[in-house]
């Protein structure tokens, strides 16, 4: 869907300092989804390592300083949402038009907006306490349990509104279209997909790894060229794309270790040997013929008739 689109530029203010997004690059958008992707595995990995460090006594809630574990894991963990939250931003700004039919920013804004709205708040709160703007003369209360009341306070007066924020996102009528054919399953396999992760590691290993999203792999079966404006329009090529016909047909040219006797040597020739049947798209090599014995034996049977020499050619 990506390919033949223009760049966009970036989110303000880094429009005026980086170049332009080009989705239908596939080393772009595969930038973009580890963008949003780290954060997935990097926020369990914090989640472990603040309970080592309050096991060992090094994590020091509240306190800002260079000895603290709560300090450091708080940088690395905004750098991390901030990564991650721009990325979406600019998956957003790429494929908005595409994306409206799903309502993703009441979804995205609903769920968020609540991780942020505690996580911030919660940190705000903690350098209040470091600055020693909260009072130390409440009765039963020590600073940094003054502030984690706070906190908790405010969470139970936002969670009502973030819920009726979540009806309204997550409403039942976008899955009430009786013209798309659905079907139930049992409760119990829909928890375990709902809870299984094997589609998230698997996805991981492919983003991480990046073997998938070359420019060969990483293409449009539609005859669609790339935009005057895309980076990548010259990248193909270098890789070995080549347009027909006035760019209305397009084929890659095989790879060094691809190459054979057999090879064809023009797109055409080899889009015409794939059309006969003679040529496999994934090999470039011929593929020997195989011939079914029920249709064997039928010809087989019409050659004994009495009427007609089936040798013949055109009969």
């Amino acid at each position: 869907m990506t390919h033949g689109r223009e760049p966009v530029d970036h989110l303000w203010p880094l429009n005026h300092v980086l170049p332009r997004v080009d989705i239908s690059d596939p080393h772009t958008f595969l930038a973009i989804k580890r963008g949003i992707l780290q954060y997935a595995w990097l926020k369990p990995i914090l989640a472990l390592a603040t309970i080592i460090m309050r096991a060992t006594g090094t994590y020091q809630e509240g306190y800002i300083g260079l000895k603290s574990g709560y300090f450091w894991s708080g940088i690395i963990y905004n750098i991390s949402v901030t990564v991650s939250l721009y990325s979406l931003g600019l998956f957003w700004v790429c494929m908005h038009n595409d994306l409206k039919p799903f309502r993703p920013v009441p979804k995205f804004l609903s769920i968020k907006l609540i991780i942020f709205a505690s996580y911030w708040q919660g940190f705000l709160l903690s350098i209040l306490v470091w600055l020693g703007a909260i009072p130390d003369q409440v009765e039963g209360y020590t600073p940094d349990n003054l502030a984690a009341a706070i906190q908790d306070f405010l969470i139970c007066i936002e969670m009502p509104g973030f819920a009726i924020a979540h009806w309204y996102a997550f409403s039942w009528h976008d899955f009430a279209d009786n013209g798309i054919a659905s079907a139930r399953m049992p409760v119990f396999y829909a928890a375990r997909d709902a809870f299984g992760i094997r589609d998230l590691i698997q996805d991981s290993k492919e983003t991480f790894s990046g073997d998938k999203y070359g420019y060969r792999i990483f293409d449009s079966g539609d005859k669609i060229m790339a935009h005057e404006a895309s980076r990548s329009r010259l990248a193909r090529i270098k890789e070995g794309m080549r347009y027909e016909r006035g760019g209305k047909g397009k084929y890659w040219l095989p790879r060094p270790e691809e190459i054979n006797q057999t090879t064809p040597l023009l797109g055409a020739s080899g889009e015409a040997s794939r059309r006969n049947g003679s040529l496999s798209p994934h090999t470039n090599s011929l593929e020997e013929p195989v011939l079914d014995p029920e249709e064997e034996r039928l010809y087989e049977s019409a050659r004994k008739l009495e009427y007609g020499d089936w040798n013949v050619s055109g009969q």
